[in-house]
């Protein structure tokens, strides 16, 4: 049988010219299909059990079209009347009877028929199951694979028609990738985490039937379906879900509901449910019970008794969630058989009817959780310093579910920011029922700052009591903590021996690749001939380390086969503050005899975390040091530790900042601060009292890429040009500006990791004045510039009197509501600085003599063409119009 390419050539030397569009009458033919290219299979005879795919929808008009095209067999149900309702059983007797050599059909059938062992062997005697219509479970489909039986599926739209290879040769554990067919030119916008939203633009094979969107001014459809790449094999992916399904939260992080509704919906007891969360901090569910299972939610012991038996099955769908995804046991919401909830043709729940529908019931139970958040734990009668703690204890070990000690930082053992404000609302409900404390003068970060149940316990009872404490301010606690830090982790530095001559080649240990600055620094060090490895060290992800460098590097700008295929690159996942850093002993042992570099560029960006919860961080630190010094060569590693200008957030602004050691009191204020002030010190006392030597980097802000543009867009700039399209205007300013494209940066850090000054600033050394890069954004989006101060006051303006639902989706056109704190900072700044919104202004005189790349002869100034690059690379990916 040809293949597709055989029967349709293509001609280099002829440009696709679309056909002109046909404005059809009513009286045209049609066919009308309900909306919800071969591959390497032959099908010619093949036999396909097509008895539960209806003829309305596009899967079952493609089943018609391969009869007679491909000549394959079409296996359905006898005529009779009445017709049967083709239930998984009945379907599997059809197959079976029919001798079907393929299945083809919607993935509720074969999560049916995995239950089944009988079912299963079937299905392995078939030459493939071909599912469509919705996703399959990965549970059922990885246990398919592993029993031999040969998934795959089809992927495409009404709107357009098929989009992937049909019938693929056997992909094993892969069967949820497939890759576009030459026949297909899809555009895929960038999102977050490395997916992409699919796009597809018109070719002379496919031509949408539908345009919603445009690419460079040519009709496109945007399919809304988001798609995650492979870790290992470019150009396949996987459908993640739905755009339009995604949840935003109110602190701006994302729920896919799809994958987490699946694993709750294999529970015997479970019928179907529904994700909600949209404009709150967490989400809920609403769970419709199969009809054996149903009751009268009203009845509250029932509730809990089934919440209890379905446990398990939430408890697994936790343990794969996001941390921001997961559920608590009071967000879940038991449909009532008097509101039943409503099906499309595809027999999926109509998720916004459903959620509107119930839309009382959600309202109350957050109005719940807010107001009776372990409501279950009686507080004391009265507040002690024991008393509290006991009340912190069981607080803290229903919300962990586990047990700590009474000292142990609750981030450092799992806590996220879901369970934070949970521990927050019980011990607020707790102080509300008991005082006349009024709770809303406390400080929202409160857990944050005392992460452990004694500081917890320390601050209510210090509430609640006429004490005044100990009369030492927040303040003086924090300094006194940065500088205990720095000599708990000063003590006994180890001896630097010699065994081995210099090598001749250097190595470099290269923490934080994934990152973007990261990822430019292995681009430039992997080019440098004499460099011969490089360790790319990452913290252990879901997501494997190959795949994120790789869309990382092409996000900035770079081929990743010319960077990774070098030879030259060695992926380490570890957990750096464990003992040995997490690596075996031989990796550890390969390292410590060859690293002759260490680039510490990785740091968790919290500034919510006290200083305590970034000890691990810290620790990370000290190992560094010991690795550098038990290097068997002549001198020990040279260790480069990238800082921030965060250090210098309390130091007078109206000069240029000198490079050097600072005070603890012009750190304090967050624990990210005030761990890079710790980290410094302890570099500086051993660089003082060992040969080690450092050099500490102060990183100032980093703009987007000078190679291809890109630019975070949740960071505040991008921020603030979003909002500024709604806003209508941009914020001017007389400030100057000292931003450094973030592929330069990374060539002055590779230039400073050979320096004997210990201190060094990485800002523009020929600042340019705020109007010369926002005017020409300015001009390109057609937007005036108006005083920082009027901006802000329309921002501000923008987000007040919105309900939940509302907010949300004002933050997604305006996300400058999420960052409005800090844009209030930065006016109020504005007047003490000679830099823009506030940063401090930093001297780079030291940074300017040992680092070449940071002359005038290699860095230009900032210009238009600089931020004209960004607005190009923000409208590719579609975060601005």
């Amino acid at each position: 049988m040809p293949v597709f390419e055989e029967l349709y050539t293509q001609d280099s030397n002829k440009a696709f010219v679309p056909l002109s569009p046909v404005k059809p009458t009513m009286d045209d033919l049609t066919i009308v299909m309900h909306s919800s290219d071969f591959g390497e299979v032959d099908m010619t005879g093949l036999r396909v059990a097509c008895h539960a795919t209806p003829m309305f929808h596009a899967m079952g008009v493609f089943q018609t079209l391969w009869a007679t095209t491909c000549g394959s067999t079409m296996a359905v149900f006898k005529p009779q009347f009445p017709t049967r309702t083709p239930t998984p059983d009945l379907m599997m007797e059809g197959a079976i009877a029919s001798k079907s050599d393929i299945i083809y059909c919607v993935p509720s059938l074969v999560e049916a028929w995995a239950k089944n062992t009988d079912h299963v062997h079937s299905l392995k005697t078939t030459k493939g199951v071909v599912f469509g219509g919705g996703p399959l479970s990965k549970e059922v489909g990885d246990y398919l694979v592993e029993a031999g039986v040969n998934i795959s599926m089809v992927y495409g739209c009404t709107e357009v028609g098929i989009l992937n290879m049909f019938l693929p040769r056997p992909s094993g554990k892969d069967w949820e990738y497939f890759n576009f067919p030459d026949s297909v030119n899809p555009h895929l916008i960038p999102q977050e985490n490395g997916n992409v939203r699919l796009v597809l633009l018109p070719c002379q094979y496919q031509v949408p039937v539908v345009m919603n969107h445009s690419v460079s001014g040519v009709g496109a459809y945007d399919t809304s379906d988001v798609l995650s790449p492979h870790p290992t094999k470019p150009g396949y992916w996987k459908v993640y879900g739905r755009a339009d399904d995604q949840i935003m939260h109110s602190n701006g992080e994302k729920t896919n509901p799809g994958p987490l509704e699946n694993i709750l919906q294999q529970d015997p007891r479970i019928q179907t449910v529904v994700m909600f969360g949209r404009g709150r901090f967490n989400t809920g569910v609403i769970v419709e019970p199969k009809p054996e299972f149903n009751f009268d939610p009203s009845d509250s012991e029932k509730v809990s008794r089934f919440c209890k038996d379905i446990w398990p099955t939430v408890d697994r769908m936790n343990s794969y969630a996001p941390q921001h995804s997961r559920l608590f046991r009071e967000m879940i919401l038991i449909a009532s058989p008097s509101k039943p909830f409503t099906y499309t043709a595809k027999n999926t729940p109509r998720r916004h009817a459903i959620i509107n529908e119930y839309e009382p019931e959600i309202e109350a139970l957050y109005a719940a959780m807010d107001d009776n958040a372990s409501a279950d734990i009686p507080p004391p009668p009265t507040w002690t310093l024991d008393s509290a703690r006991d009340f912190v204890r069981a607080v803290v070990k229903k919300t962990l579910e586990r047990a700590v000690t009474d000292t142990d930082d609750l981030f450092q053992n799992g806590c996220d920011s879901l369970q934070a404000t949970w521990i927050r609302n019980s011990l607020l409900h707790a102080l509300r029922e008991t005082t006349k404390i009024n709770t809303g003068t406390l400080p929202g970060n409160f857990v944050y700052n005392r992460p452990t149940i004694d500081s917890l316990a320390s601050f209510i009872a210090a509430l609640t009591s006429s004490e005044s404490g100990d009369g030492i301010s927040d303040s003086e606690r924090a300094i006194t903590a940065m500088v205990d830090m720095v000599e708990k982790y000063s003590q006994n530095f180890p001896e630097h021996i010699s065994t081995v001559p210099a090598p001749q080649s250097e190595v470099v240990f290269l923490t934080g690749t994934s990152g973007r600055l990261g990822a430019c620094l292995l681009a430039i060090l992997v080019a440098l001939p004499e460099v011969s490895r490089v360790y790319a060290v990452n913290r252990k992800s879901s997501t494997p380390i190959f795949a994120r460098q790789r869309s990382i590097l092409e996000e900035q700008g770079y081929d990743p086969d010319a960077i990774l295929g070098t030879g030259k690159v060695v992926f380490v996942d570890t957990n750096m503050e464990g003992e040995n850093m997490g690596l075996s002993a031989e990796l550890s042992e390969e390292i410590r005899t060859s690293v002759t570099h260490i680039i510490h560029n990785a740091w968790p960006v919290n500034f919510n975390m006290s200083l305590s919860t970034f000890e691990p961080s810290v620790r990370s630190v000290r190992r560094l040091i010991d690795l550098a010094l038990s290097s068997p060569h002549p001198t020990p590693a040279r260790l480069l530790f990238v800082s921030s200008v965060g250090i210098l957030r309390q130091i007078d602004q109206m000069k240029p900042i000198k490079e050097g050691l600072v005070e603890p009191s012009v750190a304090e204020g967050t624990g990210y601060s005030e761990s890079k002030w710790v980290s410094e010190h302890i570099l500086a006392r051993a660089s003082n009292e060992t040969p080690l030597r450092t050099v500490a980097v102060r990183v100032g802000q980093l703009s987007g890429s000078s190679i291809s543009g890109a630019w975070k867009t949740a960071e505040w700039l991008p921020t603030l040009v979003r909002s500024s399209v709604h806003l209508q205007c941009l914020p001017d300013t007389d400030k100057q500006t000292s931003w450094v494209p973030v592929d330069a940066a990374a060539r002055a850090i590779n230039d400073m990791r050979k320096s004997d000054v210990p201190n060094l600033h990485l800002g523009h050394p020929r600042p340019v004045p705020w109007s010369a890069i926002m005017g020409p954004v300015a001009k390109a989006l057609n937007l005036p510039l108006v005083p920082y101060d009027e901006w802000f006051a329309l921002l501000e303006k923008s987000g007040k009197g919105l309900d939940a639902d509302s907010e949300v989706e004002m933050m997604h056109k305006n996300p400058g509501l999420k960052l409005l704190d800090f844009f209030q900072d930065t006016l109020d700044a504005t007047g003490s600085s000679i830099e823009a919104l506030g940063l401090p202004p930093l001297d780079v005189t030291e940074a300017v003599k040992v680092a070449p790349s940071l002359g005038s002869d290699r860095l230009a100034q900032m210009s238009g063409d600089d931020s004209l690059r960004w607005v190009s690379y923000w409208q590719k990916i579609g975060f601005l119009p």
